[in-house]
């Protein structure tokens, strides 16, 4: 989980031009250790990447925000929260989308997220919740939904109510009348 903004040296987010492996614009402001931040499309990018350690920009493509989802690849997308997801964003009119990746998942409608942002700061975390389902962006926004990340696998769902409990322990448990 990424809660500090990467460091230099970091390829993820560095232009391809100066030794890294992104092919994204420029940061604005540009930061000195990070040259595609302070930028959403240069930070999901590199940090998609980065979370399946490929040594390369090999998933989606850095295209303005709101064109993520054209640009997926073999990514399968859905609007279910999933760690290492890109969450999409349109933006309205002239408006730029924006886009984030998901760190933590708290329940169906919470995440932590890492992002960026052109214009504003290189990192930052920030929790955010589906509401009526733009997942804390304005009005001006339209939530398109997520892009799955190939690297982070689906963690099984534990059924048994009772993990690591025997049946014969169950079992003797039921008859000593312990459940009920």
């Amino acid at each position: 989980m990424r809660t500090s903004k990467p460091g230099a040296g970091n390829k993820y987010y560095i232009r391809k031009a100066q030794g890294g492996y992104s092919n994204a614009i420029y940061g604005s402001p540009t930061d000195n250790e990070c040259n595609v931040l302070a930028n959403c499309v240069g930070y999901a990018y590199g940090r998609f990447n980065e979370i399946g350690g490929y040594g390369y920009c090999k998933y989606l493509a850095p295209v303005n925000a709101e064109n993520f989802m054209d640009y997926k690849g073999s990514c399968q997308t859905g609007m279910t929260p999933k760690v290492g997801a890109v969450m999409v964003w349109e933006g309205k009119g002239s408006l730029a989308g924006h886009v984030a990746i998901v760190e933590r998942v708290d329940s169906a409608t919470q995440v932590l997220t890492s992002e960026s942002g052109y214009g504003s700061s290189a990192f930052w975390n920030q929790t955010r919740k589906k509401g009526s389902g733009n997942w804390g962006c304005g009005s001006n926004y339209v939530f398109k939904g997520f892009i799955y990340n190939p690297a982070v696998k689906d963690e099984p769902v534990n059924t048994d109510p009772f993990p690591g409990v025997s049946d014969e322990e169950l079992a003797r448990r039921v008859w000593n009348g312990e459940f009920g």
